[in-house]
């Protein structure tokens, strides 16, 4: 989830109706079009706010764009279970920045998608009041999360590590805002939100951070948000799914480097948002480095990806989403590995991308 210029509603208010409609939509994905012309369009799906994610990184930047041979073109998404279900029904064939949830019930659909990229952590925390001082002094009480969503996925999947599943309860709310205000009013003891109401509540009702979404990540339970693209497009355009993984890759680390500010404040441009807005919007992004890609998709040494981190934290999530009645089945380790393609990291780490 990103830090909202305009507000961005959650992935979770119509994850089961969106899941259907994906089901129902075609698989053909036709946006990559050329249109009275030899270049090629090509469609992303994006979160428009502050934070630009590396897709608007690339778009927003020359040096970058030019280097994907057709003109990307984003379109707004509100939710990943939007994104992708417009995803199937072929409104584009690139969607970015979706996280577990989403990913695992276009799974779960068999939705003809492959994962190429993962791009970054949610920037998401849990904060409690002065009084609760030890893990343990959250049995009994109650922390509010997003319902349904990545983070919701993450801090059960904390709780279950401190052996306080069932002792400490999940209070699900439709907005990150809803769990601040919930949180000031003193409904709940607790609360896992982004990075803008972690600071607001410590620095308004003296709330201390105890645990982040890296952090939760390292102890088994990581929701990524990954760059993904349709099985069609990426047959028909292989040579340009590598050329979008590699600036993608490039867009990450430029953001990173020293020209920082800049290629932010270029990238801002595309999405309204100013420099004072989108550079520390995009700055506190967990962004997964270019060494680590390939140990997200891969089980080392062995080199599969069934057993893979992304695909074990897939299985993890699919069982949260059956457990909340979200999906029907856990799709197999071998249905979910079908669905992952490290093909392209792989190319991207081994030739530099060209760079």
């Amino acid at each position: 989830m990103r830090t909202p210029l305009l507000v961005r509603p959650t992935a979770a208010l119509a994850l089961a109706g969106a899941l259907a409609l994906s089901a129902c939509g075609s698989s053909d994905s036709q946006t990559a079009t050329t249109s009275g012309s030899d270049t090629l369009s090509v469609g992303v799906g994006y979160f428009q706010s502050a934070t630009t994610g590396p897709e608007v990184v690339v778009a927003g930047n020359d040096d970058l764009s030019s280097k994907v041979d057709g003109t990307l073109k984003l379109t707004p998404i509100d939710s990943g279970v939007a994104g992708l279900a417009e995803l199937r029904g072929g409104a584009f064939p690139f969607v970015s920045g979706v996280g577990n949830p989403p990913v695992v019930g276009a799974i779960a659909n068999d939705t003809k998608l492959k994962v190429v990229f993962a791009e970054y952590f949610d920037a998401a925390q849990l904060v409690v009041p002065p009084s609760v001082k030890t893990d343990a002094d959250l049995v009994g009480k109650s922390i509010g999360a997003l319902q349904g969503s990545s983070e919701d996925f993450e801090i059960r999947g904390w709780l279950s590590t401190k052996g306080l599943t069932g002792k400490t309860k999940v209070v699900g709310f439709p907005s990150e805002a809803a769990i601040a205000a919930a949180y000031k009013s003193g409904r709940i003891d607790a609360g896992y939100v982004e990075i803008a109401q972690a600071l607001d509540l410590e620095k308004t009702k003296g709330a201390r951070q105890v645990v982040t979404a890296q952090q939760i990540a390292e102890l088994g339970f990581p929701s990524l948000n990954v760059l993904a693209v349709t099985d069609d497009f990426a047959a028909e355009h292989r040579a340009v799914v590598q050329q979008v993984v590699c600036q993608v890759l490039k867009a990450q680390t430029r953001v990173a480097g020293a020209k920082g500010d800049t290629y932010i404040t270029n990238a801002g441009k595309l999405v309204g948002a100013t420099p004072e807005q989108a550079i520390p919007a995009t700055k506190v992004l967990p962004f997964v480095p270019a060494d680590q890609q390939l140990s997200w998709f891969k089980d080392s040494p062995t080199g599969d990806l069934t057993t893979g981190r992304i695909a074990k934290a897939y299985a993890l999530t699919a069982q949260f989403l059956k457990d909340q009645g979200r999906v029907p089945t856990v799709p197999t380790s071998a249905q979910i590995a079908a669905h992952l393609d490290s093909s392209y990291v792989e190319q991207a780490l081994k030739d530099g991308c060209g760079a």
